[in-house]
């Protein structure tokens, strides 16, 4: 199926992955027409010279960090091609990836096309396997065939522009939860997000303790951020069971170190963002 495709990698300070990120694609199936390195505001841009020596690549820089609902926006202004393949700086592909996703879109009511993410092997912290484990989910049975998603994630995800044009785009003031505001929007039009378990996304991140909790956080704080103390309550209970329960039984108590955070540092970061004013608000 030969369709027009180009790719975009929006990064915020991840020089250290940026080089497999971008090999993964050049190892793709398909050609892609253009190859967008979106840096978010990164601090040390000299680190980057090394993307000189791609001649397929064009790249954009942000003078600040706007958060990843402007990148994405700004991409599906930037490309012209009507499939946009957006993957994480931090995350590898396989190289029939893109190819087997493609397939999906003979139905023109597909908007979006991603699979699932798993860690990388190279990824052996304790922090990595939380990840793996809570974040990633990779010991829950998810559907083994192909079948229509509830919600959209964009960690390595192919897009129809017209089709995200057509409910209005990303939101641009969206820092996190910006693949869920949109996918909604696409949804609630008629359209189709496609699941493939066969589509598999390895993340490369190198990820600490803090780094895994302002994440979960994220996936789970939705666009309003809100949390009451009810709210509170029951991430505490989801926290000891299963979290805390799933890491006992793997004999990893070092994550369930980070199970017991969760809930805390959730909290803790919607109540300090509501009171300096920095929850983030729709458009």
């Amino acid at each position: 199926m030969a369709l027009n495709i180009s790719a975009v990698i929006p990064h915020y300070n991840q020089q250290y992955c940026l080089a497999k990120c971008i090999s993964s694609l050049l190892e793709q199936d398909v050609n892609f027409n253009k190859i967008l390195i979106i840096d978010d505001g990164s601090n040390n841009i000299k680190s980057l010279k090394f993307l000189s020596s791609y001649n397929q690549l064009y790249f954009v820089k942000n003078k600040v960090n706007m958060g990843r609902g402007f990148c994405r926006n700004l991409a599906i202004n930037e490309i012209t091609e009507p499939f946009i393949f957006f993957l994480d700086a931090s995350n590898i592909v396989k190289k029939e990836y893109v190819k087997t996703a493609l397939s999906h879109f003979i139905n023109d009511k597909v908007a979006a096309v991603s699979g699932l993410i798993q860690n990388n092997s190279i990824n052996d912290s304790f922090a990595s396997k939380w990840r793996g484990r809570h974040l990633f989910k990779e010991n829950h049975k998810f559907e083994t065939q192909v079948h229509d998603a509830k919600s959209l994630t964009t960690y390595g995800t192919i897009l129809r522009r017209s089709a995200v044009l057509h409910v209005g785009n990303f939101n641009s003031a969206l820092t996190h939860s910006e693949d869920k505001d949109l996918g909604k929007r696409l949804l609630n039009a008629g359209y189709k997000i496609i699941g493939d378990p066969n589509l598999i996304v390895y993340s490369i991140k190198k990820d600490s303790v803090l780094s895994v909790l302002e994440r979960y956080w994220r996936w789970y704080g939705e666009e309003d951020e809100s949390m009451s103390f009810y709210d509170y309550l029951i991430a505490i209970k989801a926290s000891i069971r299963p979290m805390i329960q799933q890491d006992i039984m793997a004999y990893d108590l070092k994550s369930a170190l980070i199970s017991f955070l969760c809930p805390h540092y959730g909290y803790c970061r919607y109540l300090f963002r509501k009171f300096t004013g920095k929850i983030q608000k729709h458009s």
